[in-house]
C-alpha cells in the first residue's frame, strides 16, 4: 500500500468519526430542544439543496484546479457549521444545516475526483473501496462515542443537553485537522491541469447509459432521503431512544460495513462483475425496509435496520469506481458533480417529504422507499442485463475503451 493511499485512508478515517458522532447524536439532541420532524426535514431538506447548489460548484472547480484545495475548502465550512449547530438556537441551527450542506456538496464531489486521480484506473474499485471502508469504519467508532454524552450526564452530572451541545462542538474540530493530510496528496490531472468544463459542455460529452445511471440517482435519492436520512429521528420518536442506543445501532452497522467493503473487490473480480454484486445485494435490502414497519420492538427493528443497510450500501464504492473510470480525468470532477446532484436535488424535496410523513404515519416513508428503490435496481438490471450475463462491467481484464464501451456505447 503506497503512502498516497495510506494518507487517504487516514483522511477518510477522522472525517467518518466526526461524521458518526453528529449522527448518533443530533437527532436526539435537536428533539430535546423541542424540534419537530417537520422541522428537522425541512432543515435536512435545506442542506441538501444547498449542497447540490454547491456539489456543481466543487465538480467543476476540482477540474479546474484540483480536488485537494476544494474538499480542504469544504472541511473548513463543515466545522463552522457544527459550531453553529452545536449553539441550539433555531437560526444558527437552520444556518449551520445549511452551510454543512454545502460543506458535503463540496467535500463529497473533490474526494470523488481526488480518489479518482489517485493510482492507476485499473486499481480504482480497490481505492474507493478501501477509503469508503475506512471512512466507515471511522462512522462507527464516532457513532459508538454516542455513549458519551450519557456517560457524561451519568458520572459527572451534566444536563443531557449540555453533553450533546459539547459533543458537537468537539467534532467540529475534526474536518480541519484532516486537512494538511489532504494537501499533501499528489493527484494526477489530465495534461497536468484540470479540464475546467462546464456542466453544459461536459453534457454533450457523456451518453444515454451514463443519463440512465442518473436517473436512477433521482429514484433512489429521493427514496432514501423519505426514511433513512430521518431514521436517526424515526428510532428516537418510535421508540425514545437516545444517543446511546442510536449510536450503538449506527456503530454497529458502520463497523460491519467497514470490514465487508474491503472483500468487494476481490468479490466482483471472483464473481464477473461489480454490477452483479451491487444489484444482488441492493435487491435483498428492500424486504427488510417493510420488515422494519411491521415491528414495534427495538432490538428487532435495529437488527432489521442493520442489516438492510449493510446490504444496500456495501458494493456502492464499487459502482462508483465503475462509473469513475469510464469518464476521462479531465472530466471526472464534473461527472461526479452530475451524478451528485442526480441523487442530491430529488433528495432535497424527499428528505422534506418524510419529515412531513413522519409526524403524518412513522411507517409510510420506510414503505414508499422500499417501492422507490425497486424500480431504480429493476432498471440498472434491464439496461445492463447483457453486461451483467456476460460478467464484463469489471473484468480486470478489459480495456479502458473496452470498459468504457459497456455505459458510453
Amino acid at each position: 500500500m503506497n503512502s498516497q493511499l495510506k494518507k487517504l485512508i487516514l483522511a477518510g478515517l477522522l472525517g467518518g468519526i466526526a461524521w458518526g458522532i453528529v449522527w448518533a447524536v443530533l437527532a436526539p439532541y435537536l428533539r430535546m430542544l423541542g424540534y419537530s420532524g417537520s422541522e428537522y426535514g425541512l432543515m435536512g431538506s435545506t442542506a441538501v439543496l444547498s449542497g447540490a447548489l454547491f456539489t456543481f460548484l466543487g465538480g467543476t472547480l476540482s477540474d479546474k484546479y484540483g480536488s485537494r484545495r476544494i474538499l480542504s475548502a469544504g472541511l473548513v465550512l463543515q466545522s463552522i457549521a457544527l459550531l453553529l449547530i452545536s449553539t441550539g438556537r433555531a437560526y444558527y441551527v437552520a444556518g449551520g444545516f445549511f452551510i454543512n450542506g454545502a460543506a458535503n456538496g463540496l467535500s463529497f464531489v473533490a474526494q470523488e475526483a481526488l480518489l479518482a486521480r489517485t493510482g492507476r484506473d485499473e486499481e480504482l474499485h480497490y481505492t474507493f473501496s478501501y477509503v469508503t471502508a475506512a471512512s466507515t469504519l471511522g462512522g462507527g467508532l464516532g457513532s459508538l462515542l454516542g455513549w458519551a454524552p450519557v456517560i457524561a450526564r451519568d458520572v459527572f452530572g451534566i444536563g443531557l443537553v449540555e453533553a450533546y451541545r459539547y459533543t458537537i462542538m468537539a467534532a467540529s474540530i475534526l474536518p480541519l485537522a484532516t486537512i494538511p493530510l489532504i494537501l499533501s496528496i499528489s493527484e494526477r490531472m489530465a495534461h497536468g491541469k484540470g479540464g475546467g468544463y462546464g456542466l453544459l459542455e461536459a453534457a454533450r460529452r457523456f451518453t444515454r447509459r451514463f443519463y440512465i445511471v442518473a436517473a436512477t440517482n433521482v429514484l433512489i435519492g429521493f427514496g432514501a432521503a423519505m426514511s433513512i436520512h430521518n431514521i436517526d429521528y424515526y428510532f428516537a420518536a418510535k421508540y425514545n431512544v437516545t444517543s446511546a442506543s442510536l449510536g450503538s445501532v449506527l456503530g454497529l452497522q458502520q463497523l460491519a460495513m467497514a470490514a465487508l467493503m474491503t472483500q468487494m473487490p476481490r468479490l466482483a473480480d471472483r464473481v464477473g462483475g461489480v454490477l452483479k454484486v451491487y444489484l444482488a445485494l441492493s435487491y435483498s435490502s428492500v424486504p427488510l425496509l417493510i420488515a422494519m414497519t411491521l415491528t414495534n420492538n427495538f432490538p428487532l427493528a435495529a437488527a432489521l435496520y442493520l442489516v438492510r443497510s449493510i446490504l444496500m450500501n456495501v458494493a456502492n464504492p464499487l459502482f462508483n469506481a465503475f462509473v469513475m473510470r469510464l469518464v476521462p480525468l479531465e472530466l471526472r470532477g464534473t461527472a461526479s458533480a452530475f451524478l451528485s446532484l442526480s441523487w442530491t436535488i430529488p433528495a432535497g424535496a424527499g428528505r422534506a417529504v418524510g419529515g412531513w410523513l413522519l409526524d403524518k404515519d412513522l411507517e409510510l416513508p420506510l414503505r414508499a422507499t422500499a417501492g422507490f428503490y425497486t424500480v431504480a435496481l429493476t432498471v440498472l438490471a434491464l439496461v445492463f442485463k447483457d453486461e451483467i450475463s456476460r460478467g464484463e462491467d469489471m473484468s480486470m481484464g478489459m480495456t479502458g475503451e473496452g470498459l468504457r464501451d459497456v455505459l458510453f456505447e
